[in-house]
Formats: C-alpha cells, sequence, structure tokens
C-alpha cells in the first residue's frame, strides 16, 4: 500500500506530520521519529512572547546587578540573536541527521520582526517554513476586516522576502471562517493547517488566582477538526492539514476521508510516545488494504461535502433532530 502524499510541495513517505511541541526541539527525537516513520517534522515553534519574555528577564538581572537602563537595546538584540541562533543550529542539524522535510515554525502576530529570521531559516536549510498565527479578538476597535488583513499582509510580506514554501496555521475563530480559509488559499500557500491550540485556564477559588488547564488536547477536539476538513479541504486552493484531538490511529484514517492531506500530532506523541507514529503507519496500510485503495488519493476526501451523501451532518450544528423526544 502506497500511503506517500503531498505535504507543501514534496511528496512525503507518510500523511503523518510531527507538530510544533516539545518532542520536535531536539534532534535525538527527531531522528527517532524519522525511524518510526513520520512523513515530516515542524520544529518547535520560536515564540515572539519568549524572546520578549527572556529579554525582560535579562533586563531584571542587569538592573539588578546595578547596569544601567540604556543597556536594553544590546540586551534585546543579543537575547533575540542567541534564541535565533540555537533554532538555526538545531535545523541544520536536523538537515544533516535526517532525509525528512524539517519545517521551521514560528508563532507571530505579524510578520515585521520574522523578515530577517526568515531569510535565516531558508539558508539553514528548512525545507518550509509554518507562520503559527492568530490574534484574540479582544480588542473592541479592530475589526474582523482588520484581523484578516494582517494574515494577508503577512503572507505578501513573507512571500517577497523567501522562496520557501509557506504554510500558514490558523484557528477557528473568525466570523466567516470558510471564506478566510478561501482567500488566504489563493495568495500562494503551499499549505493550510487547521487549528493551532490554544492553553485554557481554570480559576483557583481558593488562592484566587488563574492556573493553567488541558496543555495536551482531548479527543473530544478531533470532533470539530474533522467537521472543518470535510468543510474546508474542497473549498481551499492549496493542501490542507488537519490536526487537533488526535488520539487514536484510527484518526488518521477519519480526516484523510474528511479531505486532509496530512494530520499534525503532537499530544499523542506525549501520551502514546514515537511508537504512535508507526501504528498509525501499520493501521492505515492494514485499512487500505482491506477497503482495496492503493494510494491515499483513492479515497481523501470522499467523505467530503461535495461527495458526502449526508454532507448536510457537517453543518447541523443544534442537537434538536438527534434527541428530539428525549426528555
Amino acid at each position: 500500500m502506497d500511503i506517500s502524499t503531498n505535504f507543501m510541495g514534496r511528496t512525503i513517505k507518510s500523511p503523518v506530520i510531527a507538530g510544533s511541541c516539545g518532542k520536535t526541539a531536539e534532534v535525538g527525537n527527531i531522528k527517532l521519529l524519522e525511524d518510526k516513520g513520520v512523513g515530516a517534522v515542524i520544529l518547535k515553534s520560536l515564540f515572539e512572547e519568549q524572546i520578549s519574555q527572556e529579554i525582560s528577564n535579562n533586563m531584571r538581572l542587569m538592573q539588578n546587578a546595578g547596569e544601567m537602563a540604556e543597556a536594553y537595546s544590546y540586551i534585546a538584540e543579543h537575547t533575540k540573536h542567541d534564541n535565533v541562533d540555537k533554532y538555526l543550529n538545531l535545523i541544520r542539524q536536523a538537515k544533516e541527521s535526517t532525509d525528512i522535510p524539517i519545517i521551521a515554525s514560528i508563532n507571530c502576530v505579524s510578520a515585521n520582526e520574522w523578515i530577517q529570521f526568515a531569510s535565516a531559516v531558508e539558508q539553514a536549510g528548512a525545507d518550509g517554513l509554518e507562520l503559527n498565527m492568530f490574534i484574540m479578538p479582544t480588542n473592541i476597535n479592530t475589526s474582523s476586516e482588520d484581523v484578516e488583513q494582517v494574515y494577508q499582509d503577512t503572507i505578501q510580506i513573507m512571500r517577497r522576502s523567501v522562496s520557501l514554501p509557506l504554510s500558514l496555521k490558523i484557528s477557528s475563530y473568525s466570523a466567516a471562517l470558510a471564506k478566510l480559509c478561501q482567500k488566504l488559499s489563493w495568495m500562494g500557500i503551499a499549505n493550510l493547517s487547521i487549528f493551532n491550540r490554544f492553553i485554557e485556564h481554570d480559576i483557583d477559588i481558593n488562592e484566587q488566582t488563574v492556573k493553567p488547564v488541558n496543555i495536551l488536547s482531548s479527543e473530544d477536539e478531533l470532533y470539530h477538526t474533522i467537521r472543518w476538513t470535510a468543510i474546508l479541504s474542497k473549498l481551499v486552493n492549496c493542501p490542507l492539514t488537519a490536526g487537533g484531538g488526535v488520539h487514536k490511529p484510527e484518526d488518521i484514517v477519519k480526516l484523510l476521508l474528511a479531505g486532509a492531506n496530512t494530520v499534525q500530532v503532537a499530544s499523542a506523541l506525549y501520551t502514546e510516545g514515537a511508537d504512535f507514529i508507526e501504528n498509525a503507519n501499520n493501521l492505515l496500510r492494514q485499512w487500505m488494504e482491506e477497503k482495496k485503495y492503493h494510494k491515499i488519493n483513492d479515497f481523501k476526501g470522499r467523505l467530503a461535502i461535495d461527495k458526502n451523501d449526508r454532507a448536510s451532518s457537517f453543518f447541523r450544528v443544534q442537537y434538536m433532530k438527534y434527541f428530539s423526544g428525549i426528555e
């Protein structure tokens, strides 16, 4: 059975991709994922907030040591370059040690700070760049059009800056998600990835503090991903990567049936280990053999909205039809 597929303009040996996480931040782990049959690896994202926090921490140490505040510019630049240099070294080492596509990733809200970084990533040998973007819609003075323009501007700037294929990872927070995804897919990106995942918070009523929860995804999140994969896969003008709630090997098959070209996994790498990749590939081959499919394109998108006889089920969001008669 041929389980190869297309990802960011390249043929990869498996549709299972290791998403950006702590498991993709070290060369030893990346080599293990390759040994287990992963199709590609997206390196752990370099975060704007991470660099900003380290700048603040370093400035605090300097101030405690009695240094002058004028040192801020030097400290900020040194911290940023130090983080970027480490990331570029990771790219080089991963490329030297493996034969799978290595995709760099940045978590950003604009392109302004990342143009030089994108060029450096390209020179370091990365096979592509994932832009992990999200703008929290909390500013009452920012319209949905303003938010969408940031996405478009960032893509345009990055495409002018590098020749690397770009993958855009976005959230499901949008007033008109289908229209936005279709518009972005026509801007020359090589891949659209749904969806980026956010840390959730709870309130400790005894300590009266806010605390993070649900670091890993839950299996229930998969259903949201299935719905939007089935809806978007036939609307966008580029390959689609689906992710979120993937915890079982069967989930890979489900998302391919819904229309995904590739499937990102992250939480499963923590709960099941790298063996999840091998198990998912084996189950996919076995399922294809049972159904007499020879390659992924034989069934990919079979349950997407344009081919599914029960397509209306993906548009239904109310429970009335299913719970009628239940008191």
